[in-house]
């Protein structure tokens, strides 16, 4: 690929077509491959702009990227171009009066936490990647995480953003208009920076752990906990996850309250705890179950799907308090396809957090590609961003 116009853009270090470079940005955390022509590495809007248009001209389409966690193929490059939008990372301002911050798109989550902390704040949204997750992937796939049964989702936190759409054109995105962005994944336009809510840091945290063979039992616990006003946090393991990291071989739920409420009161053992937790991912595709889904379900599909699991012997997590479950497969797992087949049928969702990217369009529902088209239609007319995505 001639580079030559994309360094008069974003200056000479700032394109690569190396092999290293095409192979690692071929690819994200899903493990699907693509096919990446070339790398930039914008740092200022103005850029983004000019990229788009450059786009639009030669006729290549354009794949955004931040941190690369994306477990869909949201970031995976289909003869694309990879704009890795991680060097737009200034913190541009904080409010801690009106609880507000105005970042670039590639400021990473846990950077912006500790940034916050001096001012006794953060934004609550914390999914498992908060290590290296980027605002602007987290806007993207609309992430939920840890503690979403209290503070929700990401367009919850979501005050306003300044969008690149697909004609090249810098929009002040606020109001209703926010749905067409949030969690769209990059195809309706390249999201530049955001102002977020901010909330008020806990300053005391209690937990409790419950274990109980009979799912009914666990069910009636999760309904008391949920009506817990202090409540901040409500994960679920079965007994396959919940063996893999030592705990004893049976469901469990993990209840965190912002304040008195739960049995675990020391800090030092609420961290072993949470640490555990969330180095469950890793210890399970470690162990031969690299594949991580997502779908979410209402309480009465829960009860369907988690005994269907545990039979199956799949080990599986999730954000119980908002109905998200993680089961994780071995590669090629023929049950994903089932899996996927029991949430239609359940009337539940294919993903609640991971987003949709290349991987889930085969287990979307026409109203939602209809809907994905008329949003490009009016975004992205000629197709340049993030194409082959949602639909």
């Amino acid at each position: 690929m001639n580079t030559a116009e994309l360094r008069a853009i974003v200056g000479a270090g700032n394109v690569s077509d190396s092999t290293d470079d095409l192979v690692v940005y071929g690819r994200d955390a899903s493990r699907l491959e693509g096919d990446c022509l070339a790398v930039v590495w914008p740092s200022q809007p103005p850029q983004v702009t000019a990229l788009v248009e450059w786009a639009q001209a030669v006729g290549v389409d354009l794949t955004p990227r931040g941190a690369g966690t994306g477990l869909c193929g949201g970031a995976t490059p289909q003869k694309s171009l990879v704009v890795d939008l991680s060097r737009l990372n200034t913190v541009v301002s904080i409010d801690t009066t009106g609880r507000m911050a105005r970042v670039g798109a590639g400021v990473v989550l846990g950077s912006l936490n500790r940034n916050l902390k001096v001012h006794d704040l953060f934004l609550p949204v914390v999914p498992g990647s908060h290590r290296a997750a980027t605002i602007g992937g987290m806007i993207a796939t609309n992430a939920a995480g840890l503690r979403a049964v209290r503070y929700g989702s990401m367009r919850r936190w979501v005050q306003e953003l300044s969008l690149v759409d697909g004609r090249g054109r810098l929009r002040r995105i606020a109001g209703e208009a926010l749905d067409d962005v949030v969690g769209r994944e990059g195809v309706t336009g390249f999201i530049v920076e955001a102002t977020v809510r901010l909330a008020a840091l806990p300053h005391r945290r209690t937990v409790s752990l419950f274990a109980d063979d009979d799912e009914s039992v666990l069910s009636a616990q999760r309904d008391e906990w949920i009506s817990d006003p202090r409540l901040t946090a409500l994960e679920y393991l079965n007994r396959h996850a919940a063996g893999a990291i030592g705990w004893e071989p049976r469901p469990h739920l993990l209840a965190e309250f912002d304040s008195d409420g739960g049995e675990l009161t020391d800090p030092d053992r609420i961290d072993a705890v949470w640490r555990a937790r969330d180095g469950l991912y890793p210890v399970l595709a470690g162990h031969g179950y690299p594949v991580i889904e997502d779908p979410k379900l209402d309480a009465d599909g829960l009860s369907v799907l988690l005994p269907w699991l545990d039979a199956e012997a799949i080990p599986a997590f999730g954000h119980l308090g908002v109905g998200i479950i993680h089961p994780c497969f071995p590669p090629d797992d023929e049950r994903i396809a089932t899996l996927y087949g029991q949430v239609a049928d359940l009337g539940g969702q294919v993903s609640g957090e991971h987003g949709v990217g290349l991987k889930k369009k085969t287990w979307t529902t026409a109203s939602y590609r209809a809907e994905v088209r008329r949003l490009k239609d009016i975004y992205d007319p000629q197709g340049v961003l993030n194409r082959g995505k949602l639909c």
